[in-house]
């Protein structure tokens, strides 16, 4: 441990910290001096418990609002990562129905030749029925006997 002197309000304090610790306190120390001066120069010297009461109050002050902000962009980081999570399963639905949308007009395109093909066979098959001077007697054997 190693004594470290800080100064606060005009006031030298003496603190013991460890020594990867000493630039932390000193930053610490920083912010507590800079809330005194702030407080001195609006209300004029005051006592010391009172000064450091009152540095220490502001710097809370400003601890909840940063730790209330802190819990809103965690909450809202949490929801961006919701909706990223949604907009991905989203784009594989998406990616899956275009492919399904992909296979039916697929289908459909089958369905149509194998109905052009058949209306094509159905229609030459008219046209020789009507051209045929002897229809009824090849409508007739085309068929089947059952007497």
């Amino acid at each position: 441990m190693t004594e470290l002197e800080i100064s606060i309000g005009g006031r030298i304090f003496s603190v013991a910290c460890d020594n990867e610790e000493q630039e932390k306190v000193k930053e610490a120390a920083a912010l507590i001096n800079e809330e005194a001066d702030s407080i001195q120069s609006q209300l004029g010297r005051l006592p010391e418990s009172k000064m450091l009461l009152l540095s220490a109050l502001m710097i809370a002050d400003r601890l909840v609002d940063v730790e209330a902000e802190s819990k809103e962009f965690k909450e809202k980081s949490e929801n961006l990562s919701d909706l990223k999570n949604k907009n991905q399963k989203l784009e594989q639905h998406r990616n899956a129905l275009q492919s399904d949308c992909q296979k039916l007009e697929s289908l459909v395109e089958k369905m149509l030749d194998k109905l052009e093909t058949l209306s094509n066979f159905s229609n030459k098959k008219s046209d020789m029925i009507l051209t045929d001077e002897n229809a009824t007697e090849q409508i007739e054997t085309d068929q089947p006997k059952l007497f």
